[in-house]
């Protein structure tokens, strides 16, 4: 596992290995974590037109499906949703000789297809590539790329692409492959404010502007595209989020009932989650969703030098220091209980460290 210090980046030399396993592959399949959003669907279409290019078969094929913001990344290259009991989607795994997953460092984010996946390399010809930028990596790859200063598994998608045209002596980023990172390296860093921006963060966008990334499409597409529905949830939400704790705290539980009262889907909670730290005194948010099989999930951020994911790894989950995620293998009606006990213990902890 490579782990770089802060400040730097991966040389050609250290992306070799990965490289290698690309151009041996003939079959490659790309998948990302369920419920998948900017960085991991930004880097993995990049990366299927680089491999079309050269040469390879590329498919994607993700556990879950696309959110409607980021369909636009469709038009630049197929993405299809993996079905458990669908003949040609597990058949498509065990053809590939080259599985690569992005911006997931657990096996089980990658839901269904894993255990395929893992059959699969049981055969013995399967090979596993995971490049991902999150803290607490799980060694389930033959070769995993984990660095965990990078602001984006895009920003390091990036940099491969840079090392693959060095190694082939091809221009491989098209303007498409500029705009697919382009989203992905966005909406990881929060449209460039969150800690991990860097002054490289910003040059790299730069530098995907020069390459044919258009900004304003894509920030139109992803943030500009918002349903009825999900304004509806919004809506709604909002005026069921508790400030809790002094101030805190904010928790917000959103329940079937309420996707069903506003036809809205569970993608639409994405955008609410930033809405739970508009409060100044707020050090952790928590937004809990009930799913369609009762259980919950839970999405976490935080300010300052508060560790969610160490929350979030609790239940089995994990993230980045100040945004995380979790599912609960528990009733949404215990999880509202046993979560809140444990995140108001934790939160005290952390505050007076």
């Amino acid at each position: 596992m490579i782990t770089p210090e802060y400040g730097r980046t991966l040389t050609p030399a250290e992306w070799q290995p990965v490289i290698d396993e690309m151009l041996a592959a003939n079959h490659i399949l790309l998948s990302t974590h369920e419920n998948s959003d900017g960085d991991g669907l930004g880097s993995e279409v990049a990366l299927a037109i680089i491999l079309k290019a050269l040469g390879k078969e590329v498919a994607i094929l993700n556990p879950t499906e696309v959110p409607p913001n980021f369909l636009f990344l469709t038009d630049f290259y197929d993405i299809r949703v993996f079905r458990d009991r669908n003949e040609e989607d597990i058949q498509e795994i065990f053809l590939a000789d080259l599985v690569m997953v992005l911006d997931a460092n657990l096996h089980d984010r990658i839901g269904k297809l894993w255990p395929h996946v893992e059959f699969a390399r049981e055969m013995g010809k399967l090979r596993l590539v995971c490049i991902d930028h999150h803290l607490e990596p799980e060694d389930f790859a033959d070769l995993m790329i984990c660095e965990t200063y990078a602001s984006s598994t895009g920003e390091l998608v990036c940099d491969l692409v840079a090392a693959l045209e060095q190694k082939t002596g091809k221009k491989l980023c098209s303007s498409e492959v500029a705009s697919a990172l382009y989203a992905a390296v966005m909406t990881d860093t929060g449209s460039f404010r969150f800690p991990k921006t860097t002054p490289y963060t910003y040059r790299l966008a730069g530098k995907l502007v020069e390459k044919g990334a258009d900004p304003e499409m894509v920030y139109d597409r992803i943030y500009n595209s918002l349903t009825p529905e999900s304004l509806k949830l919004l809506g709604l939400s909002l005026t069921n989020i508790r400030i809790i704790d002094d101030g805190l705290i904010s928790w917000l539980f959103i329940s079937q009932e309420m996707l069903e009262q506003t036809g809205s889907k569970l993608f639409d909670t994405d955008l609410i989650v930033r809405y739970l730290l508009s409060v100044p005194t707020v050090r952790v948010a928590v937004l809990l969703v009930e799913m369609k099989d009762g259980r919950a999930k839970a999405s976490f951020r935080s300010r300052g030098k508060i560790y969610v994911n160490r929350l979030a790894a609790r239940y089995g989950g994990g993230g980045h220091m100040n945004a995380a995620g979790c599912l609960l293998k528990m009733s949404a009606e215990k999880a509202q209980r046993v979560l809140l006990d444990d995140v108001r213990q934790f939160t005290r902890e952390q505050v007076n460290v």
